[in-house]
């Protein structure tokens, strides 16, 4: 009981003693000068700062409520006695310390000591403060650990390679690589050899912030400067060439690599085969699949969820199926990224009775389902009008207590709405509200567009109402829902004031915002305003796509202008458009009675090729 006391008052006055240290600024370690590199004259804490530091704190800034308090707490008690007795251990003991309460990420504790020691007149050495400088930028306190290191150079204390390495990953981290780049010169200026960590460092800090080219110039150079590259180095750069759909690129690296005889390890491979499926390159991502079993190079679970996603986005769920069955071959366990990504597959393709077995596999194996799991299943019955189905799955997550997100009701929602059935998502949507969850944009989009389309004009502007009164303000989405629900309505004033309004309230319209303007003039009749219009549109840096080519045709076609629709017509295919099965079956219909469309469709290579 007393040996618990003892322990708790010191806790207790360790902590208020660092408190009031914090208060008074009383950080020796972290000085008030000007920063040794490219900071602007910024003050750090002194005892005469007017600025308070911001270090966090965790209860008073010392050691957190955990199992580890009491052999934290034996620590601090032995490293005060070692401060204390006369002759002192030496310095090298006390950095020990400090490493054994970082390694504990007990950063504010160490921040602590160093200026207890400084106060016990305790030298530091370069160890105990280049682990300093690395509890301040774990911290998140990059400038603190650079004001440490200028007091370092006054003190004469000569900082190493580590010390360097540390501050640039820090200032890295922060994403300052402006003076990571500058404390780079700075060491190779006072005469400090960088190592391979320092460049890796600096050249993962500037692909970090988009500097690519750069990035590559300080590969090239520390080539130049006798510093060999890793396969570390060599990673980082295939992973982000890779990042920013530079693949060949990252080939290019690989095969210097491979030159080299540093051998690619899994993640090389996974970095590359995961860039040429992003590409939708999927021949290559399994042909270098081949070539990383062939160099023995064994692939693991990442590996193969990349290519089973990316052959399945593909619509190659038989080829990813095959992918998944080699797993087991390999002995690679599948994970539940593996069996959602091949369920994924499944439902796009319509294939509904596969997904349910996928599902049931990974149930069977002892993979629990995730509420994404859930989401891919009811997405791929909504797709393929299972409503049924896609409704006993929620019941299903319900009876294992796996609570639904806001994605799960807005598919169901929209499943819904496509069969016209708006009024039953509008019960759902209730239910999702009264469960604690609360609906964005999207599914207030969903919602408003079924009551659009379906004649629920009068339910869709209570919708409305509701959205704005709980402070959400519709977006480009839901305008271009309403417009188009005004068009359905007969409301084609109220469309045309809608549209007119979102420039005034600066709201950007998309493409299809003015497709939907054009249809519903169209359909009015306003063949003049539709085309104005559509003019308009390329003026405002719109260019048509090949669906508002489609439209326009379309309605001039019902409009009996065939005339101007044939010109359009023309003008699509030069842009290398062509015409969808609607306006082709419009054209076919047509030819008999229509003689410029006949005449179109015998005498232009576009019009026969339509037949």
């Amino acid at each position: 009981m007393m040996v618990f006391m003892r322990k708790s008052a010191f806790r207790a006055s360790a902590s208020q003693l660092q408190q009031r240290q914090m208060e008074m600024g009383i950080f020796p370690f972290l000085p008030d000068f000007p920063c040794f590199l490219f900071f602007s004259h910024h003050h750090f804490l002194t005892s005469t700062s007017t600025k308070k530091p911001s270090l966090p704190q965790k209860n008073g800034g010392f050691v957190s409520n955990n199992s580890n308090n009491v052999c934290i707490d034996d620590a601090l008690a032995s490293f005060y006695r070692m401060a204390r007795i006369n002759p002192r251990p030496s310095v090298m003991e006390f950095g020990k310390f400090l490493g054994s309460f970082a390694k504990q990420k007990q950063y504010c504790t160490v921040v602590s000591l160093c200026n207890q020691m400084d106060l016990f007149g305790v030298s530091h050495t370069v160890y105990s403060l280049t682990i300093l400088i690395n509890c301040l930028c774990r911290s998140k306190h990059v400038d603190f650990a650079v004001s440490v290191l200028g007091k370092m150079f006054k003190l004469g204390i000569q900082p190493n390679v580590i010390t360097f390495n540390t501050l640039l990953n820090g200032l890295c981290m922060e994403g300052k690589i402006k003076e990571a780049v500058g404390l780079f010169n700075e060491m190779v200026k006072r005469g400090h050899e960088p190592d391979v960590i320092s460049y890796n460092t600096i050249i993962n800090g500037l692909f970090k912030s988009g500097n690519t080219n750069m990035a590559v110039q300080v590969f090239k150079k520390m080539e130049q400067n006798g510093c060999k590259p890793d396969m570390v180095t060599y990673n980082t750069i295939i992973e982000n060439l890779c990042k920013d759909r530079l693949v060949n690129d990252a080939m290019e690296f690989l095969s210097e690599m491979l030159d080299r005889g540093i051998p690619p390890n899994v993640f090389t491979y996974n970095f590359i085969i995961h860039g040429f499926c992003n590409l939708g390159q999927l021949n290559e991502a399994t042909r270098l699949f081949k070539e990383m079993v062939g160099r023995d190079v064994m692939p693991n679970t990442v590996t193969f969820n990349i290519l089973v996603d990316g052959l399945c986005k593909e619509g190659m769920v038989s080829e990813a199926q095959r992918v998944f069955e080699t797993m087991a071959e390999k002995n690679v366990e599948p994970n539940i990224y593996t069996y959602n990504a091949l369920m994924d597959g499944y439902c796009l393709q319509r294939q509904m009775n596969e997904a349910k077995k996928v599902f049931e596999i990974m149930v069977r194996k002892g993979c629990v389902p995730v509420v994404h799991s859930y989401n891919i299943l009811i997405n791929g019955y909504c797709k393929s009008r299972g409503m049924d189905e896609a409704k006993s799955l929620l019941a299903e997550m319900y009876r294992k207590a796996l609570n639904p997100d806001t994605v799960t009701y807005s598919t169901l929602m929209q499943g819904l709405c496509q069969l016209g059935r708006p009024k039953e998502a509008l019960n759902l949507f209730k239910e999702m509200c009264s469960s604690g969850l609360l609906p964005d944009t999207m599914t207030y989009s969903i919602l408003l567009d079924g009551f659009c389309k379906h004649g629920y004009l009068d339910e869709a502007l209570k919708l409305l109402k509701s959205m704005q009164e709980k402070k959400l303000e519709p977006d480009i989405v839901l305008c271009t829902i309403l417009i188009e629900g005004m068009f359905i309505a007969g409301k084609l004033e109220v469309a045309k004031e809608l549209f007119s309004k979102l420039f005034a309230d600066g709201i950007r319209p998309t493409i299809r915002t003015y497709t939907v303007m054009i249809k519903g003039l169209l359909k009015e009749g306003l063949s003049d305003e539709a085309y104005d219009l559509f003019r308009k549109m390329e003026d405002d840096g719109f260019l048509p796509d090949s669906c508002s080519y489609n439209v326009i045709i379309q309605g001039f076609l019902q409009n009996q202008d065939s005339s101007t629709a044939i010109r359009l017509i023309d003008e699509m295919v030069g842009k290398r458009f062509s015409a969808d099965s609607s306006t082709v079956q419009m054209l076919l219909d047509l030819e008999s009675h229509d003689e410029i469309i006949s005449q179109f469709m015998r005498g232009s290579s576009q019009g026969r090729k339509m037949k």
